[in-house]
């Protein structure tokens, strides 16, 4: 098969009344959300310093009225009950406010995990005292931290050879958001892998909050981002910064409500997309254990997280995961479980498992086991994808000022199993570029089963629509991939995890 340069449309979304856009700020703008509320007001829990419950409450004020950019890359916020039709009270169900005196003390430990463990006892204990002294029906807890929890909570806090800037690309990879340089995002993968997630606020809070049972998702934000300020130099925002911070904010917290922002409008009806996670333990003696833990995606959009076996799952070469055919099988085979729970006693017509390096024998095997004891008619399909530098697309310009680059959306196709996908370029609907180099495409390769290379390249970009904790036109990673080192971290911040929380919001 020769080389072919092919161009894949903008995958649509669905939005209210059936509705749909490329572009979910456009959207929920104009037709509201896919799912209406179930409720008529978010019943929020915050937990913070005095300062830190009244930024929280302006904040939410401030998002009571429009926020006007004229920026078409990121656009006006009409509102948060004008677009979602639900009522955001600046006045919180339950306030909880944290000793200043107690948390300087606690921040002022030299033990980077003593000082992390005690500071996140610190907000954990307020939730848990509410947990079991109150009867409230509230649906989102926000933690909001100081400027010092951010900078001394954290693996990186206490590291000399990492620059500020680098430091916070990592963080910021880590949760789900967006490189400032998409070029080094391989870079900072690589870095994140062996970051002690132990002595990350963010991440021990989640996993402890899910361990201890508390089934309310949790919302934790900086004080300086609640008063539109910029976290390192604490600079004001510009309005179109302010709009996009409000957009991400309201897209997270209706998401984290149980309730689907968006959904893909085109996906086929009947497949899963299978993400898998590796994290390292980086605390334990024994070299090469890792926790292994898997995403499903249903066509809907929505995701639930399944917790693997730990193992010595780290190949001899240090660079790649893979199970053992018992621990394969038993992963996927809690996916098939709930999907067949949740889909009306059916099974998947297709599953595509998404990883970052190939399968193995004994891998594969455990997969296609755990498929064939459920369903004859499913079709297993494995598919690894990487970022790659090694290929390059260049337009011919004819005019010196000619500002459009490489498209987001075209895909080469190599073979019947192989072809790259630019999901970054530029978007001629925001008349700018994703990225701010030479986009790097994804490669893509159907390593396993049989499926088609266009089907898996359109479904890949699609998949880039579901970050629900950013809105934004598009991400540069498929939903499968692009939170397992979050996911990941949360999973091993804890020796102990134990729970059964399975909805994807809990971990975002």
């Amino acid at each position: 098969m020769n080389n072919n340069l092919i161009y894949f449309d903008e995958p649509k979304l669905a939005f209210g009344y059936d509705q749909t856009s490329e572009d979910p700020r456009d959207g929920l703008s104009l037709f509201g959300p896919y799912e209406k509320p179930t409720s008529h007001a978010v019943q929020a829990g915050v937990i913070g310093t005095q300062k830190g419950i009244q930024n929280y409450a302006d904040f939410v004020e401030r998002l009571e009225k429009p926020i006007i950019s004229n920026n078409v890359q990121r656009p006006s916020f009409l509102g948060f009950e004008s677009i979602f039709g639900i009522k955001w009270q600046s006045k919180p169900v339950i306030e909880r406010a944290i000793d200043e005196d107690v948390l300087k003390d606690l921040l002022s430990i030299s033990n980077l995990q003593e000082r992390t463990y005690k500071v996140v006892n610190l907000f954990l204990d307020e939730i848990k005292k509410v947990k079991s002294e109150e009867e409230t029906d509230i649906n989102i807890w926000f933690v909001v931290i100081p400027k010092s929890v951010w900078l001394k909570c954290r693996p990186l806090s206490l590291s000399t050879k990492i620059t500020s800037s680098t430091r916070g690309e990592v963080l910021a990879f880590q949760k789900g958001q967006h490189s400032l340089f998409p070029e080094i995002e391989e870079q900072l993968e690589e870095m994140s892998e062996f970051l002690d997630s132990s002595s990350d606020f963010h991440h021990q809070l989640k996993a402890r909050v899910i361990n201890e049972g508390v089934q309310i998702p949790i919302q934790i934000i900086l004080e300086t981002t609640l008063a539109f300020k910029d976290k390192y130099r604490e600079i004001e925002f510009e309005d179109e910064m302010k709009a996009h911070l409000a957009w991400t904010q309201s897209s997270a917290l209706y998401y984290k409500l149980s309730r689907l922002p968006w959904k893909l409008k085109d996906i086929r009806e009947g497949v899963c997309y299978v993400g898998l996670v590796f994290k390292r333990f980086e605390h334990l003696t024994r070299k090469g254990y890792a926790c292994s833990a898997a995403q499903m995606f249903l066509d809907s959009g929505d995701g639930t997280i399944f917790r693997g076996n730990i193992g010595p799952w780290l190949s001899e070469n240090e660079k790649e995961y893979h199970l053992d055919k018992t621990a394969a099988k038993d992963l996927l085979t809690k996916a098939l479980a709930t999907y067949w729970k949740n889909n009306g006693k059916k099974y998947p017509k297709e599953v595509f498992i998404h990883g970052r390096a190939r399968f193995n024998q004994n891998e594969w095997d455990g997969f296609r086991e755990a498929v064939n004891e459920v369903s004859e008619d499913t079709n297993l399909v494995g598919v690894v994808i990487k970022s790659s530098n090694k290929l390059k697309i260049f337009r011919e310009v004819e005019k010196q000022d000619c500002k459009y680059g490489n498209l987001r959306g075209l895909g080469l196709i190599v073979n019947q199993y192989e072809g790259f996908i630019w999901t970054k370029g530029f978007v001629p609907r925001l008349n700018t570029s994703m990225s701010l180099e030479i986009p790097n495409p994804l490669r893509v390769q159907i390593v396993r089963g049989e499926s088609k290379i266009h089907q898996v390249l359109q479904d890949i970009l699609a998949l880039t629509k579901l970050n629900y904790n950013a809105c934004i036109y598009g991400d540069g990673l498929p939903v499968t991939l692009r939170f397992s080192d979050q996911i990941g971290s949360i999973l091993t911040a804890i020796d102990d995890m134990q729970s059964e929380l399975l909805q994807f919001k809990y971990y975002i």
